[in-house]
């Protein structure tokens, strides 16, 4: 067939730009398709063509196998790279493309139906003599007729999915039934299938998968492994490769398992054979994810090769000319999913105009986002990956660490200092992690996050806070050239979340003298550089990020984002009344605090309530999340129906006693 020269990419965000970097570097022509609210991802802005996707429904825009094929036809691509998510694994999809005469850049659809969906793949790779968990499929209501074959507790997943959703894991019969019931909403909505999958779970295990490229005709080569234990609610946070934790003995199992099912079966394009290994050392097949993973670029780090190159090259027909002795690791690699999502709110999917973006250097950063454009609430909170590489495990856990807090994001609340506290734990350090760390030191981690901060970082931030706005250098002065009221000595109150903070600064000759809660600090050699300021106090190297978001001023001070204001800054005045009104809780009304999609109401008016009752289930950036009553009382109005969209802090329901 030979090179392609044009290909469509069916799909969008981080992956729609990493295909493209790697298309635009073999010097193939790239049509990139776009739903109205992704008109500003990069996506958009780096391809060749583009091709709008009208409709606001996912079956009208990412989903609508029909449309991205006839846009594919109709720009006169060769081929169709479904990307990570959407139709890449959907085999009914990968046939259509076929059939028009283009080139599905992935498994062939026999494999996707074999493999890609969970049911069949179990009982195939069971019948080849690989390990696998006991489970069950079917329905809702199959399901519920068979549990009792299976032992509590139970993992409950999309058969025909990935990417931890509509998974949940059930204690005992009761709650079963309801868990079952939204994940195969969920899957329904996701991946057009039903159908539902249940395993026993093992709450103690580490989640090691291996990377392969096959070419469809019998060869097959494994890029060696990743671990990806650290997960939240079966959502990975954290991937690193090699998996330093599993020994080499156990390594060669785990290739050897992948290979055999690879080889089996003539698997064509770039697939991931999932393990869980036990505190044993017994490894168990989980599934087979027949498309590019998330987390690819660590394995692309420490073997130096391009896997979407690699998969253009077989989907075009070129020789296999990789051999596994052409592979080695050199190196270890860390990712890291930095999510649109307030930690602090349980997680809440979070929305914002994108502002000034600071990347750290040396590093890898793949995204889709650019200045000014509007996050959009139907689609998942990824925002971005940050991947690093170092010599060892310990070098590229401190570079990672480093790269974390010079990352700056403005407009944007984030999972940084989350994924920052998780880095922190001595069980990360020492490589001692399964896949329940992350939940398990949830708790300990929230109490930290919400703790106030200690006083060296109160007064960095409040320094970094007056620095921008009292201290800022015109064009034609330097900061301590400064003219002005505050030029000299000045009083200032200022206030981080809900603490006042009073600070007396005093002109020095070459520095400013600052005066905090009774003792002195020395800031000096001040820079200026765009979205971030750099200093010393006492001596030491500050580096502080600002931006201004809804009246106040947001300063990151590794990885840490706290909100400060004054009534010396203009915009940032409040009056005292309006403050208390806008704290105050309201019990007779209850608000949204996030935005999406009303998927499910549950009461009715005239209900009568009790205290943490569910009222509604919203679904928001592909994560379900139920609201629930603040206090016993009656449902007297409900201004939402199945199907509407939610904005922030919309009215929801009214109550009355």
């Amino acid at each position: 067939m030979g090179p392609f020269h044009k290909i469509l990419i069916a799909n969008r965000g981080e992956i729609a730009v990493r295909i493209l970097r790697t298309a635009r570097k073999m010097g193939i022509k790239t049509v990139a398709v776009y739903a109205s609210d992704d008109v500003d991802s990069l996506h958009v802005t780096l391809a060749d063509e583009v091709v709008l996707l009208e409709g606001s429904q996912l079956s009208e825009t990412y989903l609508n196998q029909e449309k991205l094929i006839r846009f594919a036809l109709e720009k006169g691509a060769q081929a169709v790279h479904p990307g990570y998510g959407f139709l890449s694994e959907n085999a009914e999809f990968a046939e259509k493309v076929e059939r028009a005469g283009l080139v599905f850049i992935g498994a062939t659809p026999e494999q996707i139906r074999l493999m890609g969906e969970k049911t069949q793949a179990i009982a195939f790779v069971k019948a080849i003599g690989i390990p696998v968990i006991p489970s069950l499929a079917g329905s809702v209501s199959d399901i519920l007729i068979h549990c009792d074959e299976l032992e509590f507790p139970l993992l409950v997943k999309a058969s025909g999915g990935g990417g931890g959703k509509g998974m949940e894991v059930v204690h005992d019969l009761e709650h079963l039934p309801l868990a079952l019931q939204q994940a195969q909403r969920q899957a329904q909505q996701y991946f057009g299938n039903g159908e539902l999958f249940v395993e026993k779970f093992l709450p103690k295990a580490r989640h090691i998968e291996v990377q392969l490229m096959g070419d469809g005709k019998g060869n097959a080569c494994h890029f060696f492994e990743r671990e990806c234990s650290i997960q939240r609610r079966y959502q990975k946070l954290i991937e690193e490769a090699p998996a330093q934790s599993v020994p080499p003995s156990l390594k060669e199992k785990l290739y050897e398992a992948a290979l055999e099912i690879a080889r089996s079966i003539h698997y064509r394009g770039a697939g991931t054979i999932e393990f869980l290994v036990d505190e044993a050392a017994n490894f168990y097949f989980l599934e087979m994810n027949t498309r590019l993973q998330v987390e690819h670029p660590v394995t692309e780090l420490i073997t130096g090769k391009d896997l979407v190159e690699w998969q253009f090259k077989i989907a075009a027909g070129d020789s296999f000319s990789l051999q596994q002795n052409d592979l080695s690791v050199k190196g270890h690699a860390f990712e890291l999913r930095i999510c649109a999502e307030d930690p602090l709110q349980n997680f809440r999917p979070t929305s914002g105009v994108v502002g000034e973006m600071s990347i750290p250097q040396n590093v890898r950063w793949d995204s889709f986002l650019q200045k000014g454009m509007q996050l959009s609430s139907n689609y998942d909170s990824l925002a971005g990956k940050l991947i690093i590489w170092g010599e060892t495990r310990a070098a590229a856990l401190s570079k990672l660490q480093e790269s974390l807090h010079r990352l700056h994001l403005a407009g944007l609340k984030t999972n940084q200092e989350f994924l920052s506290q998780l880095l922190n734990l001595e069980a990360f350090k020492k490589n001692e992690i399964d896949t329940r760390l992350a939940e398990v030191q949830l708790p300990e981690i929230i109490r930290s996050m919400e703790s106030k901060a200690e006083d060296w970082v109160t007064v960095q931030m409040l320094s970094g806070y007056l620095l921008h706005h009292f201290y800022r250098p015109t064009e034609s002065t330097n900061v301590w050239k400064a003219m002005g009221y505050w030029r000299m000595m000045a009083r200032f109150k200022i206030k981080i979340g809900d603490d006042w903070h009073e600070m007396q600064v005093e002109k020095k000759e070459s520095a400013l003298q600052l005066s905090w809660s009774g003792r002195e600090y020395d800031l000096r050699n001040c820079q200026f550089n765009g979205s971030f300021i750099e200093f010393q106090i006492n001596e030491k190297d500050i580096t502080i990020f600002i931006s201004e978001e809804d009246k106040a001023t947001i300063v990151q001070l590794n990885s840490k984002r706290c909100q400060l204001r004054s009534n010396h800054v203009a915009n940032e005045v409040r009056l005292n009344k309006l403050e208390v009104d806008r704290n105050e809780l309201k019990t007779d009304q209850v608000v949204a605090d996030l935005f999406g999609k009303v998927v499910a109401v549950l009461v009715k008016p005239g209900d009568v309530l009790q205290k943490g009752q569910n009222l509604l289930v919203i679904e928001s950036m592909k994560s379900e999340f139920t609201i629930q009553s603040p206090v016993n009382a009656v449902v007297k109005n409900i201004h939402v129906a199945k199907g509407h969209l939610v904005q922030d802090k919309e009215l929801l329901v009214d109550l009355e006693s």
